[in-house]
């Protein structure tokens, strides 16, 4: 009978373990769809070309949103280091690149300085990359 509790608890334990694994991918997902994208969106906007016919109100608005996505890629960077999304050190280096990038970038989104931002864009492209071709799942 003490063979059998162990099989069940043992049983539990890996049930319980792979139900954090799939909550924490789902969380993943949840993390970068409501989060992380939009932040890079934002952080990119600051380095592209000034939309046509755009507002000195719009411009501050965009330059704004930069700033916001700066705060959100760092502390998200900071979360996804952390369990329960830290899953590999690979994974934890690509986090950190994304958090360092964006604090990286502060100075020039202060200064509205397009080109370095947008050079500062191109990092924070190359760690999102990188960790999608290692991480992301297929897309059907």
């Amino acid at each position: 009978m003490a063979g059998m509790r162990m099989t069940w608890i043992a049983g539990g334990i890996v049930a319980l373990a792979l139900a954090g694994s799939v909550q924490a991918q789902s969380s993943v997902a949840d993390l970068m769809k409501h989060e992380v994208n939009p932040a890079a969106l934002a952080f990119w906007a600051a380095g592209n070309d000034a939309p046509e016919k755009e507002t000195p109100r719009a411009a501050t608005a965009r330059w704004r949103a930069a700033a916001d996505a700066v705060a959100t890629l760092k502390a998200e960077g900071a979360r996804m280091q952390a369990p329960p999304y830290a899953i590999s050190p690979e994974w934890s280096r690509f986090a950190k690149l994304m958090a360092e990038t964006a604090a990286s970038a502060e100075p020039a989104i202060r200064a509205r300085d397009t080109e370095a931002a947008f050079e500062a864009g191109g990092r924070l492209y190359e760690s999102c990359n990188g960790c999608h071709k290692a991480y992301a799942p297929p897309r059907s």
